[in-house]
């Protein structure tokens, strides 16, 4: 019994020295400063007015786009912003998506080209396109951004990492970069009746954006498909464009170009081999498309390239026979 008391007497002193260092370690743990934050960037997309492809053929051949008058460019019709965890690139937030239609009115253009979104401090990689047509984008992270039915609009984009923290800047500006290549076909001849679709088949490019490069995922060529309307019938030189991610910046491609009729069936056939494709310009080619030629299947362009449009942001390859 003495010695469990004498054991007990001798710890005591050890303990009572103990007592104050604990005290102090907890003290200093509830002193230490907070990592913990939150903050609101501001996103305000300085270029979503843009003079686009189609504007491009309107205007007088060799003009430079500089000469167009300043209330000719066309918004894009859709913003989107996408936020990703940088280290896990999964999503931190939904995507939230601008549509021009909701805000037509003049006094709405700020609201449309700016996007407000609190988020925790940390590490993100930030997404934002601009695009036109009417399908719907879909992002299954940074490095799969894909539309419906395989479509590729005309498409510009920004991607960059952000870090947020008590010193990070709020309000960013940002300018988005062309990440398309186009061809167009214009029909210098009518619009067949029996006409019923466009089909256009190019041997490389890809319909999938990786975003953190700007190139096609996937060069795996395209098929593209315009239908036409009967209001059409009898028109002539109509533009038919589509749009193509690549898979570096110039690459050369071969296209096969189909008139159809019902039941896709074949009218008119073209075939265009070794076409000069580079992102951010345009490669067109305008002749009679609805004619049968003979060797038509066999027929080879370009005979001759010609380039023009030397601009800030779109130029256009021309392909003349």
């Amino acid at each position: 019994m003495s010695v469990q008391l004498k054991t007990r007497n001798l710890l005591l002193p050890f303990i009572s020295c103990l007592l104050p260092l604990l005290v102090s370690c907890q003290s200093g743990l509830d002193e230490a400063p907070s990592q913990e934050g939150e903050c609101t960037v501001n996103f305000l997309v300085t270029n979503y007015r843009q003079i686009s492809f189609d504007d491009l053929s309107s205007a007088s051949t060799r003009s430079p786009a500089s000469t167009i008058p300043t209330d000719h460019p066309s918004t894009l019709r859709h913003l989107l912003i996408a936020v990703f965890d940088a280290e896990t690139n999964q999503q931190v937030c939904s995507p939230i998506q601008h549509d021009q239609s909701d805000y037509e009115e003049s006094d709405k253009w700020e609201a449309y080209r700016q996007f407000s979104i609190t988020l925790p401090y940390g590490h993100y990689r930030v997404l934002i396109l601009g695009f036109n047509g009417d399908k719907t984008c879909h992002i299954t992270s940074p490095e799969q951004v894909t539309w419906s039915a395989d479509y590729v609009p005309n498409t510009f984009l920004y991607c960059e990492e952000l870090t947020l923290d008590k010193n990070a800047t709020l309000d960013r500006k940002i300018t988005l970069r062309h990440v398309v290549a186009a061809f167009r076909l214009r029909a210098e001849d009518a619009i067949p009746a029996e006409l019923k679709k466009m089909r256009f088949i190019s041997s490389a490019g890809g319909t999938v954006l990786d975003a953190t490069t700007g190139y096609a995922k996937q060069n795996t060529g395209r098929i593209s498909n315009i239908e036409i309307s009967s209001d059409k019938v009898g028109e002539k030189e109509m533009d038919f464009t589509v749009y193509l991610f690549l898979p570096e910046e110039e690459i050369t491609a071969n296209y096969t170009v189909q008139a159809l009729g019902e039941n896709d069936n074949p009218l008119y056939s073209k075939h265009f081999m070794n076409v000069p494709l580079r992102i951010n310009v345009m490669t067109a080619w305008q002749g009679a498309m609805f004619e049968n030629t003979g060797d038509d299947d066999d027929t080879v362009y370009p005979f001759g390239i010609n380039l023009y449009w030397d601009t800030a942001w779109a130029d256009t390859i021309r392909l003349t026979p």
